[in-house]
C-alpha cells in the first residue's frame, strides 16, 4: 500500500462518517477488550540464518518499525486530546508491536530507523502521514475513525509483507502483529458504534472488513 495514496485517502474518508451525539459511557469498559488476549510478543525466539534476508525483507522491517511507531504516536496524541481509554490501551499494544519489530532488526543486524521523539520519523512519507492523521482527528469521533483507518493501513501492509517474505521468523512476528490489528480495528469500530458512527473501510473491501469484524 503506497503511503502517498493513503495520505490522500484519509482526507475524504473522514467525510464518509455519519455520527450523532455520543452514546453513554459503555464504550469505556468494552474498549478494554482490545488489549486482552494479545498474543505474547515478549518471548520471541528466532532461529533463521541472520544473513538470509533479501533487500525487500529488510525494507519491510524498516517500514514496519516506523509504521508501528506511527500508530502508537498517533494514539498517544489522541489520548492527550480526548482521554479516551481505547487510545491508551491500543497505544500500549502498538509499543509492544514496535518492540517486536525492533527485536527482528537487532537479530538481523539492521540499524533501527525509529527516532525517540514522539511524532518524529526518519521516513519522510510516514512523517507526512503522521501529520495528516493527527490533523484529521479534530473531534473524538474523527480521531476514533482515524484509528480504524490506521489499522486498515497496517492490515494491508502486513498481509502484503507476509505474502512476499520467505523468512519464518518474519512471518511469525508479522502474523502476530496482524492478529493485533484485527483486534484493534474491531475495538475502534465497536466504540464508534457506541457513538452512533458507522465506519466505512477505505483500504479493505467491505467483505474483508466484515470478515474481520466477525472473527
Amino acid at each position: 500500500m503506497k503511503l502517498t495514496n493513503l495520505i490522500l485517502a484519509i482526507t475524504f474518508s473522514m467525510g464518509l462518517l455519519a455520527c450523532s451525539d455520543a452514546a453513554s459511557g459503555n464504550e469505556m469498559g468494552n474498549a478494554n477488550e482490545n488489549s486482552n488476549g494479545e498474543l505474547d510478543l515478549t518471548s520471541l525466539q528466532f532461529s533463521s540464518d541472520q544473513n538470509s534476508l533479501n533487500e525487500s525483507e529488510k525494507a519491510g522491517l524498516l517500514l514496519m518499525r516506523e509504521e508501528e511507531k506511527l500508530a502508537g504516536d498517533v494514539y498517544a496524541y489522541f489520548y492527550g486530546k480526548y482521554e479516551l481509554r481505547p487510545f491508551t490501551n491500543i497505544n500500549k499494544s502498538e509499543v509492544r508491536h514496535s518492540t517486536a519489530v525492533l527485536s527482528l532488526l537487532t537479530y538481523f543486524g539492521l540499524e533501527d530507523p525509529a527516532q525517540t521523539e514522539a511524532g518524529k520519523f526518519t521516513n519522510a512519507d510516514i512523517q507526512a502521514l503522521y501529520d495528516k492523521l493527527t490533523a484529521a482527528g479534530s473531534t473524538a469521533e474523527l480521531a476514533l475513525s482515524t484509528g480504524a483507518f490506521i489499522e486498515e493501513y497496517d492490515i494491508a501492509d502486513l498481509r502484503k509483507l507476509i505474502s512476499e517474505s520467505q523468512n519464518a521468523d518474519i512471518k511469525t512476528v508479522y502474523s502476530r502483529l496482524l492478529s493485533g490489528s484485527y483486534n484493534h480495528i474491531k475495538a475502534f469500530t465497536r466504540v464508534l458504534g457506541f457513538r452512533n458512527v458507522t465506519y466505512t473501510p477505505q483500504i479493505l473491501t467491505s467483505s474483508e472488513y466484515n470478515e474481520i469484524l466477525a472473527k
